[in-house]
């Protein structure tokens, strides 16, 4: 590295009086250039003999202080220090000191917030450029245990990655860590001890979803034999009760809604209670509570006693997660009657609103023809919407079109091994049903593997089994992949972004349906040429 012409660098830095869009270096990555007075700090770009941009930190601080920081090169400039060095976590601490916006922080003062769950760690830069200006929160770092174990990452990665780019970006409007799905208080105490500023408490295991499959008999059979003082209780409060949650807006308990909701829930407010107490309160964390990993709908009346025994102990999320209307299922867009959704969740915003807290929508990734509704009915503490896994998606179709050999590859493999995540996710694709067939895609079709609904849903699941894939001690297909993506991550930025503002323009009222949304961001000839 040529240190004397990065201190000539940083001098012209201090020249330019903030205005960085001419400097003779264009290593020096200029939106990640911070001033403190008299230091520097910004990150370098350059590319290697395989096209990959590398990154070093670059500091120039008081050599009192410039210490904080593990340098590979250094040289001095009479009461200050130049160095460089890698983007480690050591590095992120020091910088993170110096600016605390490089630390996540608390949703509660930000209507609308967005997850944005990055599976391979290289998409939070052109998330943030596209965040910027925007008013919404992003939530980056955002990867559940099922998704960490099956990448074959930890929380830490995932945090690190997120704050660099958030440096890098020079994104100071604020952003989150999600410690997301957490369904232990092992995995809530992993998620805090990382850095995490959300947790979203996966209630799954605590949730009896056989109950709503209770005949009559046996489900007073199994109510009734609650102790007295129980059974006592739950009637007295609810049995044939009105609660009126906004103007028009009622919930009404029946003696099936009551005996439904208690049994189904009760277990899990009750260590929803206990993680609160033990980690929400002393951490200051962001609280939500993931009620949609379920087979069932989430009908008003469980939403509400859910939310009403939360609040009998004081306790508001700041989130909750019902299961809506429909089906939210994973890379496609929502299934089911879009006026029915709207009227449901009419009552759902009402009951969080009334409550305090704001809705949460998982598994967002493309329902672009509910989000309009979303956005326009969501008015008073805002929405949180939850996408992770089309990300992985949009780095397939940066694969399709710069090696579609490969990408045909991929398909066959995943096609033919579907079965290894029937376990861990819902959908509709299947191998005997009406996925595009391996033998009928080619070279000249390839890129309909990413617009048919069945072929997105097989390529989207088996991301796990595609990256993790060996054989002679070697990974299959994850060098070739990662060497794709990363020699184009310029054309995967622009596809990121692409399919996210589709989402933002929709909750935001931009465009107010899907063809508005498809019109105005779908590019209309092959981009992928230019870069």
């Amino acid at each position: 590295m040529d240190l004397e012409k990065l201190l000539q660098d940083v001098h012209e830095i201090f020249d330019k009086n903030g205005d960085y869009s001419d400097l003779s270096d264009k290593a020096i990555y200029a939106p990640s250039i911070q001033v403190d007075r008299r230091n520097v700090y910004f990150i370098l770009h350059n590319t290697n003999e395989k096209g990959y941009i590398v990154k070093n930190l670059v500091v120039y601080e008081n050599r009192l202080t410039a210490s904080d920081f593990e340098a590979k090169e250094s040289l001095d400039d009479k009461d200050s220090t130049l160095l460089v060095g890698d983007l480690n976590e050591h590095n992120n601490d020091a910088l993170a000191k110096r600016f605390q916006w490089m630390r996540p922080t608390s949703r509660r003062n930000y209507k609308y917030t967005f997850g944005l769950g990055d599976r391979l760690g290289t998409a939070s830069n052109a998330h943030l450029r596209l965040f910027k200006g925007r008013g919404i929160m992003p939530v980056l770092a955002q990867q559940s245990i099922r998704e960490l174990t099956l990448m074959h990452r930890t929380n830490t990665d995932v945090f690190q990655s997120a704050s660099w780019a958030v440096f890098e970006e020079g994104f100071t409007y604020g952003w989150g860590a999600d410690g997301d799905h957490v369904k232990t208080p092992y995995e809530v105490d992993y998620a805090v001890k990382i850095g995490c500023s959300m947790i979203t408490l996966d209630c799954t295991e605590e949730i009896h979803n056989d109950v709503v499959n209770l005949d009559e008999a046996e489900l007073d059979k199994r109510f009734n034999s609650l102790d007295p003082d129980q059974i006592k209780y739950f009637n007295d409060t609810y049995l044939n009760k009105d609660f009126e949650v906004a103007d028009g807006v009622k919930v009404h308990f029946t003696k099936k809604d009551v005996e439904e909701s208690v049994l189904t829930f009760y277990d899990a407010i009750l260590f929803a209670a206990g993680i609160y107490t033990k980690f929400v309160v002393p951490y200051n964390l962001d609280f939500e509570i993931s009620m949609d990993e379920t087979p069932y709908q989430t009908t008003p009346e469980n939403h509400f006693f859910f939310a009403n025994e939360l609040n009998r102990r004081n306790i508001t999320p700041t989130t909750m997660a019902p299961r809506f209307y429909g089906e939210f299922q994973k890379a496609i867009d929502y299934i089911g009657d879009t006026d029915r959704f709207e009227r449901e969740y009419v009552v759902h915003e009402s009951i969080a609103e009334h409550f305090g807290y704001k809705l949460s929508i998982h598994s967002g990734s493309d329902k672009l023809s509910v989000y309009e509704i979303i956005g326009r009915l969501s008015k008073k503490h805002g929405w949180h919407v939850k996408t992770a896994g089309t990300n992985w998606l949009e780095a397939l179709r940066v694969v399709a079109h710069k090696d579609p050999d490969f990408m045909l590859e991929l398909y066959k493999f995943s096609y033919e091994n579907l079965d290894d995540v029937k376990a861990f996710y819902v959908f509709n694709a299947q191998t005997d049903g009406t996925a595009p067939k391996p033998e009928d895609m080619n070279k000249d079709n390839v890129m309909d593997l990413l617009d048919n609904d069945d072929a997105r849903q097989v390529l989207h699941t088996m991301y796990g089994s595609i990256m993790n894939l060996k054989k002679n001690y070697h990974y299959v297909y994850r060098d070739k992949l990662w060497d794709i993506l990363l020699k184009n991550q310029a054309l995967y930025d622009k596809y990121l972004n692409i399919h996210i503002a589709e989402h933002l323009d929709l909750l935001q009222g931009v465009v107010k349906t899907k063809a508005e949304a498809l019109e105005k961001n779908e590019p209309k000839t092959d981009i992928s040429k230019n870069y």
